[in-house]
């Protein structure tokens, strides 16, 4: 079985260039208080609205053009609620979830999978206790022929 929270961590590190264009020329999707550079041709949807800034979000998804993978990105100014990443037990089975403490910083990771086999996800949810912050970074994809594609972005 793929260990889903080793390809969530690859797609987390610095994403390598789409076509040879380099990651500075992406578009820039600027949160509440994060920015990030997303793939050229992805669909970007803001989503839990931030309780720090009136207007601005604390989250976001980003769409493949084809719509077979989806990252998404939680990094609000303090904690919070990762709301929208969370499990819709209606629809979603555990495929597995593992939590550890080292220190102040909590890691929770967690894979899911659709009930009708549509699509999986995982995401790793990562809290630091001392400071009050939190960031998540998720992935959800139709099947593993999507993830291969957009895995280097």
């Amino acid at each position: 079985m793929i260990n889903h929270f080793l390809l969530l961590l690859l797609l987390i590190l610095p994403a390598i260039s789409v076509e040879s264009q380099p990651r500075t020329q992406w578009p820039k999707f600027k949160g509440a208080y994060f920015e990030i550079n997303y793939p050229p041709g992805f669909r970007a949807r803001q989503s839990l609205a931030s309780n720090s800034f009136e207007g601005q979000f604390d989250s976001a998804f980003f769409t493949a053009p084809d719509g077979s993978v989806e990252f998404y990105v939680f990094s609000p100014l303090w904690n919070g609620q990762p709301e929208d990443i969370e499990r819709n037990p209606a629809i979603e089975d555990v495929v597995s979830e593992q939590s550890e403490l080292k220190g102040a910083l909590k890691t929770r990771r967690v894979t899911l999978k659709a009930k009708d086999n549509s699509y999986l996800r995982s995401f790793e949810d990562t809290e630091n206790t001392e400071t009050n912050t939190r960031k998540v970074f998720g992935i959800k994809y139709k099947d593993q022929t999507a993830y291969s594609k957009y895995r280097s972005q």
